[in-house]
């Protein structure tokens, strides 16, 4: 049996609270106020549920490509699953986990997660916190990031390790006791993932083990003991400043295509706008505008056509970094984008790897436009630490 999946939450929350001060009137969490932020701990469970007569995740939308691609790229799942104390399905029941899921990669299973996690249980009723970042699932280890909360978690923002426990092919799941590290037991927040593939032989299900903690950070090499020292260490580390520049390639049709409808609205082929339209997209970086140029890395998610007025995209977009120091790591992007302004400006709320708690700005500018394709230059300013 494989390790457990790790997922580590780092979040920075600003209090008035007094130093050591904790917070506990649940089984599966610890809150402890230090005076500047807040470090909260949990261990709870979530269930991914794809088939049966009361699913918890439901396909919305799917190109006729998903079929031939590794994964379904395109496919998209909306979903409300239930998060409970223990990881049978019957223990208590303590929030929901709600949003979106989808495979953005063409060549490997890569969901990109839109989900906010909805506490009902304790002091964390009616508090959330929102992840938006791609799940790499076939990988060992896996980072994903924490862009923000509400209720107790306001402000916060971190990000999540992610490490397979084990992988059912008929869809039934046993889950064994977990073991971790003293570090982190008894403050690990876990949860039951399952996910479907196209094919309904192929289930994935993955547990998971999740810390929200604020401030905590460490590099995917380091490992657990990596965090306990970075933890130690990060008072004196200091915020860094990154620029990049690349172009993004994005083409709709033809042999090379990288980016496919997913759906669209009843309307959006009367509007001209094309109100409601959504694609996903899976589009390589490159350094030059020739994409036959080096290319460093991916933009991977969706966008769809969200104003009625002027072309405006609502991005959800994670650029994913392949070469040189960046190998590895990840930027977030969420935010509108006016595609026929000459330059537009768009925030980067998240990163993993090297961009960890990253926040900036991205401008974008057309360098080339026609039917099938175009070629967009970013230029970034990533703040992170």
């Amino acid at each position: 049996m494989v390790k457990p999946m790790v997922m580590v939450f780092l979040l920075f929350i600003l209090t008035t609270g007094t130093r050591g001060q904790t917070a506990n009137d649940v089984n599966w969490a610890k809150r402890v106020d230090t005076g500047s932020q807040v470090v909260t701990t949990m261990q709870f469970y979530f269930h991914d549920t794809l088939s049966g007569s009361n699913p918890s995740a439901i396909q919305v939308a799917q190109p006729q490509s998903s079929s031939r691609s590794l994964g379904g790229f395109g496919s998209l799942m909306m979903v409300d699953d239930p998060l409970t104390e223990g990881p049978d399905k019957n223990s208590k029941l303590i929030g929901h986990a709600r949003g979106m899921y989808g495979q953005a990669a063409q060549n490997e299973l890569g969901l990109i997660m839109v989900l906010s996690y909805c506490f009902t249980d304790g002091i964390y009723k009616d508090s959330t916190f929102s992840l938006l970042s791609l799940n790499l699932a076939m990988q060992t280890v896996r980072e994903m990031t924490i862009v923000g909360g509400t209720g107790l978690f306001r402000l916060a923002r971190g990000y999540a390790l992610a490490q397979t426990y084990s992988i059912n092919s008929s869809g039934d799941a046993v889950v064994g006791n977990q073991e971790l590290s003293p570090f982190l037991n008894p403050y690990c927040l876990g949860f039951l993932f399952l996910i479907k593939k196209m094919k309904k032989e192929h289930v994935m299900l993955i547990l998971c083990t999740i810390v929200i903690a604020i401030p905590l950070v460490q590099s995917i090499s380091e490992g657990r003991k990596g965090v306990e020292k970075w933890f130690k260490q990060l008072p004196l580390k200091k915020q860094k400043v990154t620029k990049l520049h690349f172009y993004f390639h994005d083409t709709t049709t033809g042999p090379s295509q990288t980016a496919y409808q997913i759906f669209e609205s009843n309307i959006s082929s009367t509007t001209i706008t094309q109100f409601g339209r959504a694609f996903m997209f899976d589009n390589p970086l490159t350094v030059e505008p020739d994409v036959r140029s080096m290319t460093i890395g991916k933009g991977q998610g969706f966008f769809g056509a969200a104003s009625f007025e002027r072309p405006r995209f609502l991005m959800n977009l994670n650029f994913v970094f392949t070469q040189g120091k960046f190998n590895g790591s990840t930027l977030q992007f969420l935010g509108t984008n006016p595609i026929l302004n000459p330059v537009r400006e768009m925030s980067i709320v998240g990163g993993t790897g090297v961009f960890r708690l990253a926040r900036g700005i991205a401008t974008a500018e057309t360098y080339f436009l026609n039917d099938t394709s175009s070629i967009v230059e970013y230029n970034l300013v990533v703040l992170h630490y």
